[in-house]
């Protein structure tokens, strides 16, 4: 796990092994026996917030897994050729979503 050194990270080394860098201090990349950094992560929440912000504009706790689940797609596929994600997206659906399921209250 790597993160910043925000305090909300703390006690993640009780279960994983943690890396950090500092951007207090501005270190942003750290090179040990692997590459530290937070670059990855911090290009999928732009992703992320552009996408809740430009195009849906906002996102009911509902369906929020949706539209993540929708930008992770996006991220790791973010070097494909616009047809192979088509096809990607296709071969994963499972099927489709009903408008009642879609817009019931409890579920």
């Amino acid at each position: 796990m790597v993160t910043d050194e925000h305090n909300a990270y703390n006690k993640l080394h009780l279960d994983y092994t943690h890396k950090r860098v500092n951007h207090r201090e501005k270190e942003y990349v750290r090179r040990e026996d692997i590459v530290i950094h937070t670059n990855s992560i911090e290009g999928f929440w732009n992703i992320l917030k552009k996408q809740i912000n430009g195009i849906h504009h906002s996102v009911s706790p509902k369906h929020l897994q949706r539209y993540c689940d929708e930008s992770a797609f996006r991220y790791n596929h973010r070097k494909a050729l616009q047809d192979e994600r088509f096809a990607d997206a296709l071969a994963n659906c499972e099927g489709s979503l009903k408008w009642k399921e879609l817009t019931r209250k409890n579920g």
